[in-house]
């Protein structure tokens, strides 16, 4: 994400480096982003893009799985949303998951799109989630499992 400046860490001198790197290389920042986001989901299966950056979790006496995907279009990624819940729910029934999370951070809508599997309820509270659909709801400034995500649900859980 530094590379499209979407990065909260993103510094006006790493811009400066950056776009200075891109006139000597000749490439232009823009495009190489737009394919380094692309190659994250594109062609891959679904298990490949669930587990791109996979971790598990036990909070509070509930136990999850969280994937994260950092993409340019997560409309494009949701488009394999029956591929995507059934490989979900495999993961969530055979290691005995109170809930299932596929994080699709989107660069340029500075949000989540985030594909859930388990109680409803516990997406709605722990990120007062209003507009919630066939299992997803985008979270706006959301982008950091561990710093957002995680902290939310053990605050509800306790």
């Amino acid at each position: 994400d530094t590379v499209m400046f979407k990065s909260p860490t993103c510094t006006p001198r790493d811009i400066r480096t950056a776009e200075r790197m891109a006139r000597i290389a000749d490439v232009s920042l823009d495009e190489l982003g737009h394919e380094i986001f692309s190659a994250a989901v594109e062609n891959k299966s679904v298990e490949e893009v669930f587990f791109t950056d996979y971790k598990e979790f036990h909070i509070a006496g509930h136990d999850l799985g969280i994937g994260q995907i950092t993409c340019l279009d997560a409309e494009k990624v949701l488009g394999r949303l029956p591929e995507l819940l059934p490989a979900m729910q495999k993961m969530k029934d055979a290691h005995h998951y109170d809930m299932q999370l596929l994080m699709l951070t989107d660069v340029l809508r500075e949000g989540t799109e985030l594909i859930f599997l388990g109680d409803e309820d516990v997406v709605r509270m722990a990120f007062s989630a209003r507009d919630i659909k066939d299992h997803h709801v985008f979270l706006p400034k959301v982008v950091s499992r561990k710093k957002q995500i995680v902290p939310a649900l053990a605050l509800l859980w306790g």
